[in-house]
C-alpha cells in the first residue's frame, strides 16, 4: 500500500496516519478509489491495491504493462497541464487526475471509479477473455460511474484536500509562531538582569520580530500625570517621538491605556473606532496596540504596524502579541524587582556611612578568598586597621566630625589598596583590608603606607591630627580559618596600640 519514497514534506504528510484516515473517508464518500503519485510516477499511497475487478487483469503481465503506461501517461498530462483530467483508463474505468501543489512539491491524485456504461462493461469483458483469465466473480450488483460523477468527485476530493494543506499551513504557521514566541520568551532569565531601558528595547525588538512588524513602540504610564511616555521604539522617525507624551484616554494608545482592551486595526482610514487618514504614518495602514498589565494595573501600551509582508494584522497576531504582552509584563516585573532587590542586596552588605563593604560582606569575601588561596597555594594577608583614641576625638568634637574623620579614612584607604584588594569597616572605627596574594613583607609595605598617608590628612579641623594602629596576619601561617585569622589580626593590632599606636604590628 505504501511506497518507499518519503523523501519530502508533502510526501510524508500523505503517508501520515490522520491523512491515510482523510483519504479513505473522501473515497468512501466519493466512491472513488484513490491514488496518490509523486512526479517521477511513484506510488506513494492508495486507498485500495487496486480497483477489485482488476486485480485479476493484473495479474497478466501485457494487460499490467498497457494499464501502467496508460494510466502514467494521463498522470503526467496532469502534470504538465496543471489541471484536473477525466478520462477512461485502459480497462474503461472512470476516472480522474489533478494535480497538487505544497510549499512547492507536487504530486498528482488519480481516482478510479467505476464502469460508466454496460458498453465499457462488456469491453473489459474482452479484456479477460484475452489475457486468458479464470479467476474472476461479479459478487454484486454493477455500479455504474457517470463523466459527471468524476467531476463532482475529482471536485470535493480537490477542495477537500486544499483546504486540509491550507489549515496545515496555518498549523505550521502558528507552531512557527509558537516557537518564536517560547524563543522570545526565553529571554526572561537573563532579561530581568538588564538594565531597564535595554530590556525595553529589547521586549520592542522581540515583539516586532514575532509579528514581523516594522514599526512599533512601547510607552509606559505615569500614574502621575497619567501620561504614556516613549521608552523604546522601533522604525520610526526621531522628530515624532522626541519629547513624545500622550495623554490617557487620547489616540489610540491613551484609550488602550485607559480602557485596558487591544486594538486590532485592520485600515484607520475606515476603523469606526478612529476613523482619521493615514499621514503616510502606516504603510499598510494596518496596526495592533495592547496594554501591558501587572495584577490587573496598567503600567504601559505596546504598539505595532506595518507588516514586512505587506498583510494586515489578524486575530492571531493578536493573540500572540497578547500572550507575549503578557510575559513582557511578567519580565518587567522581574527587572523592576530584580534591581529593588540588587539595590536592596548593595544596602545590605554596604557601610552606609563610608561607602564601603560590611561586616556581613567582608567574611562572605574573606571565605570565598581563602577559598581561592587553598585551592592555587596562594598567600593571603589581612590588615586590621583601628583610629588611636577615637572615642575621646569623638567626644570632644562630636559625632558629626567624627563621622567625617571615619570618611577621611576610608578614603585614605581607598587611595592606598590595589584594585584587587577589598576594604571593609568592620565596626566602629575598626576596617578590615583582604590583601589576596599577599605576603607579609608586601602587606606590610601597604600598611605603611597607609599610615603615613592618614597621618598626613589635611581634610580634617585644623587642630585635629589622626593616626592609626595597624595588625597584620596571613594564611596560612597565621591561621587557615576566617575566624583564627580574624583573631589572631586583632591580637597583632592590639600589640601595635598598646605599644603606643601609629605603628604596625606583625602577628608571630
Amino acid at each position: 500500500m505504501f511506497s518507499t519514497d518519503r523523501a519530502r514534506h508533502l510526501q510524508n504528510l500523505f503517508l501520515s496516519e490522520s491523512w491515510e484516515g482523510r483519504f479513505k473517508a473522501l473515497s468512501d464518500t466519493t466512491g472513488f478509489n484513490l491514488r496518490i503519485y509523486s512526479e517521477d510516477g511513484n506510488q506513494i499511497f492508495s486507498t485500495e491495491s487496486y480497483y477489485p475487478m482488476c486485480r485479476g487483469l493484473l495479474s497478466a503481465p501485457d494487460f499490467r504493462s498497457k494499464c501502467d503506461t496508460y494510466c502514467h501517461n494521463t498522470m503526467m498530462g496532469a502534470f504538465s497541464k496543471g489541471l484536473p483530467i477525466f478520462y477512461k483508463c485502459y480497462a474503461k474505468i472512470m476516472s480522474f487526475a489533478f494535480p497538487v501543489e505544497y510549499m512547492g512539491e507536487k504530486v498528482v491524485i488519480l481516482g478510479q471509479g467505476s464502469f460508466s456504461t454496460y458498453e465499457d462493461f462488456r469491453e473489459f469483458i474482452k479484456h479477460l477473455s484475452f489475457s486468458k483469465v479464470k479467476d474472476f466473480a461479479v459478487t454484486g450488483p454493477l455500479k455504474f460511474t457517470t463523466a459527471e460523477d468524476a467531476r463532482n468527485a475529482c471536485s470535493l476530493v480537490d477542495s477537500s484536500i486544499t483546504q486540509l494543506l491550507k489549515n496545515t499551513q496555518e498549523t505550521i504557521t502558528l507552531k512557527e509562531k509558537v516557537d518564536s514566541l517560547k524563543e522570545v520568551l526565553g529571554m526572561r532569565g537573563v532579561a530581568s538582569k538588564e538594565q531597564p531601558e535595554t530590556l525595553l528595547q529589547t521586549i520592542l525588538d522581540k515583539s516586532a520580530e514575532l509579528l514581523k512588524a516594522e514599526q512599533g513602540s512601547l510607552m509606559l504610564l505615569d500614574h502621575e500625570t497619567e501620561e504614556l511616555l516613549l521608552k523604546a521604539k522601533r522604525g520610526i522617525n526621531n522628530n515624532l517621538t522626541e519629547k513624545l507624551r500622550i495623554q490617557k484616554g487620547v489616540g489610540i494608545a491613551g484609550k488602550v491605556a485607559e480602557l485596558g482592551e487591544p486594538y486590532l486595526v485592520e485600515d484607520v482610514e475606515n476603523d469606526p473606532r478612529i476613523k482619521q487618514k493615514n499621514r503616510l504614518r502606516y504603510k499598510t495602514r494596518s496596526f495592533v496596540s495592547v496594554p501591558i498589565t501587572i495584577e490587573g494595573r496598567i503600567i504601559g501600551v505596546l504598539n505595532l504596524s506595518d507588516k514586512i509582508t505587506g498583510e494586515i494584522f489578524n486575530k492571531e497576531d493578536l493573540e500572540l502579541i497578547q500572550s507575549f504582552a503578557a510575559q513582557a509584563a511578567i519580565v518587567m516585573e522581574r527587572n523592576v524587582f530584580y534591581t529593588q532587590t540588587e539595590e536592596l542586596r548593595k544596602l545590605a552588605m554596604t557601610d552606609s556611612l563610608t561607602g564601603l563593604p560590611n561586616r556581613r560582606c567582608l567574611m562572605d569575601r574573606l571565605e570565598e578568598e581563602l577559598l581561592r588561596s587553598e585551592r592555587h597555594g596562594r598567600l593571603l594577608s589581612l590588615l586590621m586597621v583601628d583610629i588611636d583614641g577615637f572615642k575621646g576625638y569623638n567626644d570632644i568634637l562630636g559625632h558629626p566630625i567624627g563621622d567625617k574623620a571615619l570618611k577621611a579614612i576610608a578614603e585614605s584607604i581607598l587611595r592606598c589598596v590595589r584594585s584587587v584588594d577589598i576594604a571593609s569597616r568592620y565596626g566602629g572605627d575598626e576596617f578590615v583590608i583582604i590583601l589576596p596574594e599577599t605576603g607579609k613583607t608586601l602587606a606590610v609595605s601597604i600598611a605603611e603606607r597607609l599610615r603615613s598617608d592618614v597621618a598626613e590628612l589635611e581634610s580634617l579641623p585644623e587642630s585635629v591630627t589622626l593616626t592609626i594602629s595597624i595588625g597584620i596576619a596571613s594564611y596560612p601561617e597565621d591561621g587557615k580559618i576566617s575566624e583564627l585569622l580574624l583573631e589572631n589580626v586583632d591580637k597583632a593590632l592590639y600589640l601595635a596600640k598598646n605599644r603606643g599606636g601609629n605603628r604596625i604590628e606583625v602577628f608571630s
